[in-house]
């Protein structure tokens, strides 16, 4: 079994996710057919590993900054997932790394159309993203 051991407080709180987060591959090989990669890390993922887990350093990880974030986390992570959100990606950065910066300078619509994706399918969803980057709603 390969695990680490945190001797302090500070390595804890650093190191270790308790909370919910979209997780988002930092790296990726140029062969790769994406470079936004992501899963999202849930509560019940969370409970079945133990309650905790450890990030290493090629994966960033997003958390909502606010208690009443403009889109839930299982949308965010159903919209970086989508092909129009991977092509962005690839314009903001021609490097197969995609930085924290690089993810926060991701454009998202207005709240009024995040919350109009809350409930679409998969395929709807796709459908809505790819038009409103097209159209730049």
């Amino acid at each position: 079994m390969r695990y680490i051991t945190l001797s302090s407080d500070k390595e804890r709180t650093v190191m270790t996710l308790t909370d919910p987060a979209i997780l988002v591959q930092r790296t990726s090989a140029p062969e790769q057919t994406r470079r936004l990669t992501t899963v999202h890390l849930t509560q019940e993922d969370l409970d079945r590993l133990g309650g905790a887990v450890v990030v290493e350093n090629h994966v960033n990880v997003i958390r909502p900054s606010t208690s009443q974030p403009a889109l839930s986390m299982r949308l965010l992570g159903r919209v970086l997932a989508t092909n129009a959100l991977d092509a962005v990606a690839r314009c903001i950065s021609g490097s197969v790394a995609l930085s924290a910066f690089e993810l926060s300078a991701l454009p998202l619509p207005d709240e009024e159309t995040l919350a109009s994706w809350e409930e679409l399918g998969d395929e709807e969803l796709a459908q809505a993203v790819m038009i409103a980057y097209r159209t730049g709603a």
